[in-house]
């Protein structure tokens, strides 16, 4: 009798371990956070923004990375410290204040957030893999996660 209830308690401990275990994997594969991996890499003096560039919070300047250059408009994206927003700031040619910076939740795939600027164009920050096969007329896929469409 001793042995057989040794055996289940320690089937039960291994149990309840794997169901913790796997449990957790479940929950942080579910948590939404999708990211741009833009933001993992190191930074180089290209992904700096121009000093005149106002960051709003929650958003941190130091994680800002280039994400791409059209036609001399800089893209950058920048997060918040705990990575649940992400902000695109558009910054075309010429002398400030011709930029443009937003943020939006950082949650899931799909768009996170769209910027207008004054006779500027559009632009649209997407999460990684986002489904950008069937784009709506008049925006152009610039990189994985930037879409623009032009005045």
């Amino acid at each position: 009798m001793k042995s057989i209830l040794g055996d289940l308690m320690k089937w039960s401990s291994v149990s309840l371990v794997t169901a913790s275990g796997l449990a957790l994997l479940l929950l942080s594969g579910c948590s939404g956070q999708t990211g741009i991996t833009a933001l993992d890499r190191d930074a180089t003096p290209e992904d700096a923004l121009p000093a005149f560039i106002t960051v709003p919070d929650p958003a941190n300047r130091e994680s800002a990375r280039l994400l791409a250059t059209r036609d001399g408009v800089r893209y950058f994206v920048a997060e918040s410290d705990d990575s649940k927003t992400a902000c695109l700031a558009v910054v075309p040619p010429g002398e400030p204040p011709n930029w443009v910076m937003g943020c939006g939740p950082n949650t899931g795939p799909g768009e996170i957030l769209e910027t207008t600027g004054a006779a500027m164009s559009s632009a649209r920050l997407l999460a990684d893999d986002s489904e950008t096969e069937k784009l709506e007329p008049g925006w152009t896929k610039v990189t994985e996660n930037i879409l623009v469409r032009d005045p």
